[in-house]
């Protein structure tokens, strides 16, 4: 089969533009409910069995099912509605427009193309009638740009597939390991006296400069010492530091705020004992005391971990295949730059994942989003192919 005998190329791009034009993110009052209500109504609409699953008001991830003759579901399509706010953006973020083969708007590359293409590639797959031998599912799902509750949601419900793609902008590449992000703090506290007399108390800025040093010189250098297939090295960023309140008082206390992108190889625990390791050493020499904190409310409460699947995989090897078929590039498998939900999914179940999808992830967040036209109808025959190929066959 191929895919332009069941949907046009016309009506991919129009999915994807009624979708750039409904604005989804933290800052509107409803959230991704208008994204997913589209999402639904569109699929119902194609007579795809579909259901809205709300997690928060106005926050409801829009799930999509062709089923198939076995139990279980074989594969899922997993996209985030959300989007980041277009406040800043060079034109109209929500209105998109057509230039020069891109189509741009916010959500154009992050990722409402990689939600398109699995779309259409369903309708596709729905509209020839092919009788399905397993269950091939679409799930859309909330707050990937906050916490990931929408992920989460499908682990605690138990809704796991044997293999995920996740259609974040790769520029068609296929990505199939990622680093982990935490966000760590670490609170130094002294003792305060008043600032004519600093040595009667235990100065906690200096508490944490000398922990900042020691990050530069020594934890950074390990960590970058050690290395992962595809993803390379960790990299720890001290991205914040609060202390004291007035010049004449010596502070008892200073808040330091770290990103740690880690390994797949690496530990959450040994991510967090080399850098108490490092504060027990500032203690030792200044006094006083230091607490570390995971600063969870900011992250995924199941936590941003890294991602990583066997190069092996026939769900890596055949998407190389169809990749190659339909770019007329050779690929190989890649990293992703960015997390993703992959993470989660790979982490907390038994789902392999794969990262593939339209767009670049340098046009992410970018004051003037866009995807490139050539490469959403090639992902969405990728997608549709994928179908026919695991779920089909």
């Amino acid at each position: 089969m191929q895919l332009i005998e069941f949907i046009s190329n016309y009506e991919v791009l129009k999915i994807l533009q009624e979708l750039i034009s409904i604005e989804g993110h933290k800052e509107v009052a409803e959230k991704e409910s208008r994204v997913a209500d589209y999402i639904l109504k569109l699929l119902q609409k194609e007579g795809i069995e579909a259901e809205l699953d709300q997690i928060e008001e106005n926050r409801p991830n829009v799930y999509g099912y062709i089923r198939g003759e076995e139990e279980g579901i074989e594969l899922m399509f997993n996209g985030h509605t959300d989007t980041i706010p277009g406040f800043t953006m060079d034109y109209d973020a929500f209105n998109p427009f057509i230039r020069d083969g891109k189509i741009f708007g916010r959500g154009s590359a992050d990722m409402k193309a990689g939600l398109t293409a699995a779309l259409a590639a369903m309708i596709a797959i729905k509209r020839s009638g092919v009788k399905l031998r397993k269950t091939v599912m679409f799930a859309g799902v909330i707050d990937e740009e906050e916490r990931s509750k929408g992920t989460e949601r499908l682990i605690e419900k138990g809704i796991i597939p044997k293999m995920v793609v996740i259609g974040e902008p790769t520029q068609l590449e296929v990505s199939i390991a990622h680093k982990g992000m935490e966000w760590m703090e670490v609170k130094f506290k002294g003792r305060s006296t008043h600032g004519s007399r600093p040595h009667e108390g235990i100065n906690a800025i200096y508490m944490a400069s000398e922990f900042n040093r020691l990050v530069l010189e020594v934890l950074q250098p390990e960590i970058e010492s050690r290395q992962f297939d595809l993803v390379g090295y960790g990299s720890i960023n001290v991205g914040v530091i609060n202390g004291g309140n007035d010049p004449n008082i010596v502070p008892d206390t200073c808040t330091i705020q770290i990103d740690r992108r880690w390994l797949p190889n690496e530990t959450l625990e040994s991510i967090y004992r080399e850098v108490q390791d490092l504060a027990q050493k500032v203690v030792d020499k200044f006094g006083g005391s230091f607490e570390t904190r995971e600063m969870r409310e900011l992250t995924a409460s199941m936590i941003n971990a890294p991602h990583s699947i066997d190069i092996k995989h026939p769900l890596v090897t055949e998407t190389i295949k169809l990749v190659e078929k339909h770019t007329n590039n050779k690929r190989t498998p890649r990293d992703f730059p960015a997390w993703s939900d992959a993470g989660l999914l790979s982490n907390h179940s038994e789902a392999e994942c794969i990262i593939i999808g339209p767009g670049n992830i340098n046009q992410a967040h970018a004051n003037d989003e866009f995807c490139e036209i050539e490469q959403i109808i090639q992902g969405t025959n990728i997608y549709f192919d994928l179908i026919e190929k695991f779920c089909v066959n």
